[in-house]
């Protein structure tokens, strides 16, 4: 039974055709509408428009929804969430794509060539994200699916955790913390796992805002266990390093560094400065040379190999920045001419926290001046551009440098997900909201990482970035003339070149 709707967009009223009809696969009523043209204020009519013809933007949504059927995404979606995947589906591509509050979604619809539009008004969408919060079950089921799709392609895996500020006050994890975007706002702590090398986030976790990074090992340990990913070798970031944390992780193997001017650190730092550069101590990474040394050492009751390393063009660049910033306090200071001890103290904490110690204040007359402590700018000279990465595993020290260097995925990851998926602030106000919202943006994450590997791997990513491909491919047509007859638009040569990194025909 077909029937005609209305809906109102500003000054103008559109009508459409809904068709319903029974979809086998889903065992529920569904509707298929066809926009029949625009509604005449005064006397009711339709304008014809051109005789019924149409266009909508293509080609970004089609390589998204081939990228969804390539990397197993879409099957996932529909074992675990049955009757709601195409409405999850649908959102995560309206948020790579425009990147605005979900209450536009059912205007963004009506521009694209989705072959399935679901209805996401915006009350549709409210009770859609409250649905999903409540349905712990299937997201679970989907986190285990998706895992064990790319489990045996996983070399290691990489955890870290982010801040994600917001303005509502009924967010259950909701709380003050070290703000990692330095705002002074309320924060959930965010974490996802990342697996290498094919570069897709497995699952995230949440956790309340004031948690600090080492605090949430224990459950991420189990939680990997729970989706049997417990044999990869894990690799995190300094803020997660700490004697109980590296006990609890014995049986996982693992690299970590050595935070800067923790004891041991300092021994093996000081032990190779002034030796580390011989030659046998020369290794690459990535075509870059570095130098690293080895030793042996027992932290937490575990035996780790400690890599001391050293890049020298790391340091240069280090050593640059230090002595410009030296050489800019010392101009600073003559030209104010301080007659105060107080002016300094001020001028250190407020503008250079961090140069205080690389200088001697005397007093020449009326004035006070600085002279260089070099001992200490030497010394902090001698260091930069060293670090010390361990491991229980057996790997090499080129090994475990390139696996802690590629580790910058999880990076791209959070940064998508703030900037370019706009989840920098959270601007839900309950936990069911969240919830609903952080799956939605999950497989929004997928999508545009893949899209992320694909553009490395062909050597684009220096050329094009994500939004400029979608920009580009968007300019890709479908193109329905009557009511019967659909075209797709001419595809450039650029996009050609695209759709070829991707593996993907559009039109033919």
């Amino acid at each position: 039974m077909a029937y005609v709707i209305e809906q109102k967009v500003k000054d103008h009223v559109y009508l459409y055709e809904v068709e319903s009809y029974w979809d086998k696969e889903k065992k529920q009523s569904r509707q298929r509408r066809t926009y029949l043209g625009r509604k005449d204020i005064q006397t009711g009519e339709i304008i014809q428009e051109k005789e019924s013809y149409a266009a909508w933007d293509y080609g970004h949504v089609a390589l998204l929804e081939q990228i969804a059927q390539k990397t197993g995404l879409k099957a996932e979606l529909k074992k675990a969430f049955p009757s709601v995947w195409q409405e999850i589906f649908t959102l995560s591509l309206f948020k790579i794509t425009e990147g605005r509050p979900f209450y536009l979604c059912s205007h963004w619809l009506e521009t694209v060539g989705l072959s399935e539009k679901p209805d996401l008004y915006s009350q549709r969408i409210s009770e859609l994200l409250k649905d999903l919060s409540q349905q712990k079950d299937a997201r679970f089921r989907f986190f285990t699916s998706w895992a064990e799709r790319y489990r045996q392609s996983n070399d290691f895996i990489v955890f870290d955790i982010t801040s994600v500020s917001s303005f509502g006050n009924s967010i259950d994890y909701l709380e003050w913390g070290y703000n990692r975007d330095k705002e002074s706002l309320s924060q959930i702590n965010l974490g996802v796992v990342f697996a290498r090398p094919v570069d897709l986030p497995l699952f995230y976790s949440l956790y309340p805002g004031s948690i600090h990074d080492v605090s949430t090992l224990s459950n991420i340990i189990t939680e990997l266990d729970i989706l049997k990913l417990e044999k990869t070798l894990f690799v995190l970031d300094k803020g997660f390093y700490s004697k109980a944390n590296l006990s609890r992780m014995k049986e996982m193997l693992h690299i970590i560094p050595l935070p800067v001017r923790t004891n041991l650190e300092k021994d093996l730092i000081g032990q190779y400065t002034d030796t580390i550069r011989s030659s046998r101590y020369a290794i690459t990474c990535n075509q870059h040379v570095l130098y690293c040394a080895l030793e042996e050492v027992t932290i937490a009751g575990t035996d780790y190999h400690a890599f001391i390393y050293l890049d020298e063009q790391k340091q240069a660049e280090q050593h640059k920045r230090l002595l410009k910033e030296i050489l800019e306090c010392e101009q600073f200071v003559v030209s104010q001419s301080y007659t105060k001890r107080s002016d300094f103290e001020s001028f250190f904490k407020e503008r250079k926290p961090g140069l205080k110690q690389y200088f001697v204040l005397h007093k020449k007359g009326r004035y006070y001046e600085l002279s260089r402590n070099t001992a200490e700018i030497d010394h902090a000279l001698s260091r930069m551009g060293m670090f010390v990465l361990i491991t229980n595993s057996e790997l090499t020290g080129e090994q475990v440098i390139n696996f802690y260097r590629e580790k910058d995925g999880v990076e791209k990851c959070f940064d998508s997900l703030k900037n370019n998926l706009s989840l920098k602030r959270l601007r839900v106000h309950s936990q069911d909201a969240l919830e609903g919202l952080l799956l939605i943006e999950f497989v929004a994450l997928i999508l545009y990482s893949y899209m992320g590997k694909v553009l490395r791997e062909h050597k684009l990513n220096t050329k094009l970035s994500i939004p400029e491909i979608l920009f580009d491919l968007r300019k890709i047509k479908k193109i329905r003339f009557g009511m019967k007859k659909t075209i797709i638009s001419e595809i450039s040569s650029q996009q050609r070149k695209i759709l070829k990194a991707f593996d993907v025909t559009i039109g033919s």
